[in-house]
C-alpha cells in the first residue's frame, strides 16, 4: 500500500508539474516581447524602423509641399479663431460638432508661437501620431508572428495611414484611424487570449481611442461589434467593463457632457438649422454602395479564412470593416474620406494572411495578389491628386492665383466665396494675406435652394436662411468677393444655377452689392472687387 501510495504521490506532482509546465509555456508565448525581441540584431531593429520611417518621411515630404486640404484647413483656421475667443456655432458656423476643432488646438496654438503656418505643425504632429499608431502593431502582434512579419504589417498601415491618404490627409476619418488602430490591435490580442499591458497602458489606448470614436458618432458601431465578436467567438471570456473600455466611455462620456453644457449655440441654434437642409448634400445609398463592390468581394474571402483560424486581428480588423461600411453608409454623402477606413483595412487584412507562416501557401500567394490590387486601386487617385497638388500641378497653380488675386485685390482686408464648398476659400484662408469674413466655410444653403427650385417646391424658409447668410458676410464689406459658377458641386443639385440671380432678387442684396464690379476670372471663380468711387457719396465719406 506504501509503494501505490508513493506511486500516486509522485503522479499528482508529475502531473502538477506538467500542467505548471504547459501554463508557463502559454504566458511566455503569449507576451509580446516574448518571441526574440531581445534577440533581433542590431541591423534587424534598423529594419523595422525604415519599415515605419521611409513611408512616414515620403508622406511628410508630399504633405509639406502641398496646399492642406481644404476641409482640414477650416479646422485649423477655427481653431485659431477659437482661441482668439471665437465661439464655435456662433462665430464659427459648421454642421459638425467640435472635436476636431479640439485636437487641433495643440498645433495651432505651437504654429502660432513658432510664426509658421498652421498647415505645418498639424502636419507633423500627426505624421509621428500616424508612425506610433501603425507600431502598436508591432506591439500589440497577434502571437503567431515575428517582430519582423508584424513590422510588414505595421509599414503598410503607416502607408495607408499617412501616405495613400492624399488628398484627405488629416481628415476625421484618418485621423480616427490613427488613434483608434492601437485599440483593435489590443482588441486582436484579448480575442486570442493571449497576455496585454498593463492598466496603465490598456486605459491610456481607450483613452486615445475614445477621441477618435468621439469624431463622428457612427463610429461607435466599430467598438460595439467588436464586444459581440469578442463575447461570441474570444477564446477566453472577457468583462464589458475593461479598462479600454471605461477609458474610452469616460471619454465619449465626457465629451458629449462638454458639448451639452458649453456649446449651446451650436445645439440650439445650429442643428435645427442643419437639419433643415442637410439632405440637400446627399446620395442615394444604392449609388454610394456600388465604390464598395471590390472591397467586400476581397475581403469576403480573408474573413472566411480567419473565422476558420479563429484569428482575433483578422477577425477584429473584419467586424471594424463592417462597422465602418455602416458609417459610410449612413453618412449618405460618398465623399471620398469617408470610404478612408473601409479602404485600409482590407489592405491591413490581406497582409496580415499574407505574412502568416500558418496559412497554406496558396492563401498567402491569393493575399499577396488581393495586396497589389488592394494597393492599385487606392494608389491611383492618390497620383492622380498629387499630379495636380504637387508644386506646379494644375490645382497648385490654381491656389497660388487665388492667393495672389487675394493679395492683389484684399491684402491686409477682407474676402469671402461665395460656394457651396469648402474650396478656394480654404486652404486660402490660412495662407492669404486677408482676413476670411465669413463665419462658415460655404453658403450650405445653396443646394437645397437650387435643388428645391429644380423640382417647384421652393421653400420660403430655406432662401431666407441662404440670403441672411450672406447678407451677413457681404456686411463686413469684404474687399474681394469670389463666386463659384459651379452651383453643383458635390451634391445632386443643377450645375447651371445662377447663384448671383437668386441673391440678386432680394431688393437688400443689391444694394449692398453695388459697390462691386467685375475684374477677370479665375478658371470657373468670378471675381468682384469692392470698388469706392461706385459707393453713394454719403458712404463713401463715411
Amino acid at each position: 500500500m506504501d509503494i501505490i501510495s508513493n506511486m500516486r504521490r509522485a503522479a499528482g506532482r508529475n502531473l502538477a508539474d506538467i500542467n505548471e509546465l504547459d501554463a508557463r509555456i502559454e504566458r511566455e508565448e503569449s507576451r509580446p516581447e516574448s518571441r526574440s525581441a531581445a534577440g533581433l540584431s542590431v541591423l534587424s531593429w534598423v529594419l523595422v524602423v525604415l519599415a515605419l520611417a521611409v513611408p512616414a518621411a515620403i508622406a511628410l515630404a508630399i504633405q509639406l509641399s502641398a496646399y492642406p486640404n481644404h476641409d482640414v484647413a477650416w479646422v485649423l483656421w477655427g481653431s485659431r479663431e477659437m482661441l482668439h475667443g471665437a465661439q464655435y456655432g456662433r462665430d464659427i458656423i459648421e454642421p459638425n460638432p467640435p472635436l476636431a476643432w479640439y485636437l487641433s488646438m495643440p498645433t495651432t496654438a505651437l504654429a502660432m508661437a513658432l510664426g509658421v503656418p498652421l498647415d505645418r505643425t498639424f502636419t507633423i504632429f500627426i505624421t509621428l501620431a500616424g508612425v506610433l499608431s501603425a507600431a502598436s502593431l508591432i506591439w500589440l502582434r497577434p502571437r503567431r508572428l515575428s517582430i519582423g512579419q508584424s513590422a510588414v504589417i505595421a509599414m503598410v498601415a503607416v502607408t495607408t495611414l499617412l501616405t495613400m491618404t492624399g488628398r484627405e490627409f488629416g481628415q476625421r476619418e484618418p485621423l480616427m484611424m490613427i488613434l483608434v488602430l492601437p485599440y483593435l490591435a489590443l482588441a486582436g490580442r484579448r480575442f486570442d487570449g493571449a497576455s496585454v499591458p498593463g492598466p496603465r497602458a490598456t486605459i491610456a489606448i481607450g483613452v486615445i481611442a475614445g477621441l477618435g470614436f468621439a469624431l463622428k458618432p457612427y463610429f461607435l458601431a466599430v467598438p460595439l461589434l467588436i464586444e459581440v465578436v469578442l463575447k461570441l467567438w474570444g477564446k477566453k471570456p472577457l468583462a464589458l467593463f475593461r479598462g479600454e473600455n471605461l477609458s474610452a466611455a469616460a471619454v465619449i462620456l465626457a465629451y458629449g457632457l462638454w458639448v451639452i453644457l458649453s456649446e449651446k449655440p451650436y445645439l440650439y441654434e445650429i442643428i435645427p438649422l442643419v437639419r433643415e437642409i442637410y439632405w440637400s448634400f446627399n446620395y442615394p445609398v444604392l449609388g454610394i454602395s456600388v465604390r464598395l463592390t471590390p472591397l467586400i468581394l476581397g475581403v469576403a474571402p480573408l474573413a472566411y479564412l480567419f473565422y476558420k483560424q479563429k484569428d482575433g486581428l483578422g477577425l477584429v480588423l473584419t467586424t471594424s470593416f463592417v462597422g465602418f461600411i455602416f458609417s459610410y453608409l449612413i453618412q449618405q454623402k460618398g465623399y471620398d474620406y469617408h470610404l478612408n477606413p473601409a479602404r485600409m483595412l482590407p489592405l491591413l487584412l490581406a497582409v496580415r494572411l499574407m505574412v502568416d507562416p500558418g496559412f497554406h501557401r496558396i492563401y498567402r500567394w491569393a493575399a499577396l495578389a488581393l495586396t497589389f490590387a488592394f494597393f492599385v486601386l487606392w494608389m491611383d487617385r492618390s497620383i492622380r491628386w498629387w499630379s495636380a497638388a504637387r508644386p506646379g500641378g494644375s490645382l497648385y497653380r490654381q491656389i497660388e492665383q487665388i492667393n495672389g488675386s487675394i493679395a492683389r485685390h484684399a491684402s491686409g482686408g477682407r474676402y469671402i466665396v461665395i460656394t457651396i464648398r469648402t474650396y478656394p476659400n480654404f486652404p486660402a484662408g490660412i495662407y492669404a494675406p486677408a482676413r476670411y469674413a465669413s463665419r462658415t466655410n460655404a453658403q450650405w444653403f445653396l443646394p437645397a435652394v437650387a435643388q428645391l427650385r429644380e423640382k417647384g417646391q421652393p421653400s420660403a424658409s430655406v432662401e431666407r436662411h441662404a440670403r441672411e447668410f450672406v447678407m451677413h458676410d457681404l456686411q463686413t464689406k469684404p474687399d474681394l468677393v469670389l463666386l463659384d459658377t459651379n452651383a453643383k458641386g458635390h451634391t445632386l443639385g443643377p450645375r447651371d444655377f445662377d447663384i448671383l440671380k437668386f441673391y440678386q432678387e432680394d431688393p437688400a442684396f443689391r444694394q449692398i452689392w453695388r459697390p462691386y464690379r467685375e475684374v477677370e476670372p479665375i478658371g470657373q471663380f468670378r471675381q468682384f472687387v469692392r470698388v469706392p468711387d461706385a459707393l453713394p457719396p454719403a458712404e463713401h465719406k463715411a
